[in-house]
């Protein structure tokens, strides 16, 4: 079986880069098609959804909370204040250079507590039972988002490279 190490942080920055990637196509059509950046930023599949600002906040925050629980490291709170999508990529970078800091070693397979009343029996099982569902539920959410607006993306966007190992960078 893999380390907890290979099924997380590989998977989060091949994932988070194929994010700011999809992000970078759809600015792009927006801007050939006349939307606007907030528009885009802004839409929302349904009245009570959160727009698409908060998904790329939301897998940003999963991923930094699952290294500091998991690491056991002080976690500090990133203010969730991104408007642009030069910003939001920014987001999207620095999570990516966080989660490629952390070596395999800091990662520990003990149980984890999350806000204090979800209790995990492993961090395993938060990572396969909370962290990557989470993840990827506000990637794809954000991937519907931006395919409702028009954006030209596809299933091989949100993959992107499935085909090719992941590897460490």
């Amino acid at each position: 079986m893999a380390s907890l190490y290979d099924q997380s942080i590989p998977v989060f920055v091949k994932y988070l880069k194929n994010f700011s990637a999809m992000i970078d196509k759809s600015a792009a059509y927006a801007e050939e098609k006349g939307i606007s950046h907030d528009d885009l930023l802004s839409y929302r599949l349904v009245p009570d959804q959160r727009r698409l600002t908060y998904q790329v906040q939301s897998c940003c925050n999963t991923v930094v909370w699952f290294i500091d629980r998991v690491a056991r490291r002080e976690h500090v709170a990133i203010a969730d204040d991104e408007t642009t999508i030069a910003q939001l990529k920014a987001r999207l970078d620095r999570t990516v250079e966080y989660a490629e800091g952390v070596g395999a070693a800091e990662l520990s397979n003990t149980p984890i507590t999350m806000l204090d009343r979800f209790h995990f029996a492993s961090a395993q099982t938060y990572l396969s039972e909370f962290s990557i569902p989470n993840f990827h539920f506000h990637l794809s959410t954000a991937y519907c988002i931006l395919r409702t607006q028009g954006a030209p993306l596809d299933a091989m966007d949100y993959l992107a490279n499935v085909f090719q190992p992941i590897t460490k960078t």
